[in-house]
């Protein structure tokens, strides 16, 4: 199995290039997992706040993951 190295949270897995596109991705769920966490420590979560961790946060990560599956299946027909 490959070794993890935290570069590959924001390089192209085929390429080794840098994606200006999941560092701000990271950056972006970061930023909201860090207000959800502080929102429970001071007691303030709302189910407003709930509804957007989770549209945004995990229906991306849902999204991409398709997306991949997808270009895959697409990628594995050239030479």
């Amino acid at each position: 199995m490959k070794e993890w190295h935290l570069r590959d949270l924001v390089t192209d897995h085929q390429t080794g290039k840098l994606r200006e596109t999941a560092i701000w991705s990271n950056i972006g769920k970061a930023t909201l997992t860090y207000g959800l966490c502080h929102q429970i420590k001071t007691g303030t979560l709302t189910e407003w706040f709930v509804a957007a961790y989770g549209a945004v946060v995990i229906m991306h990560e849902v999204a991409a993951r398709v997306l991949n599956q997808k270009q895959q299946t697409l990628d594995k027909d050239k030479p």
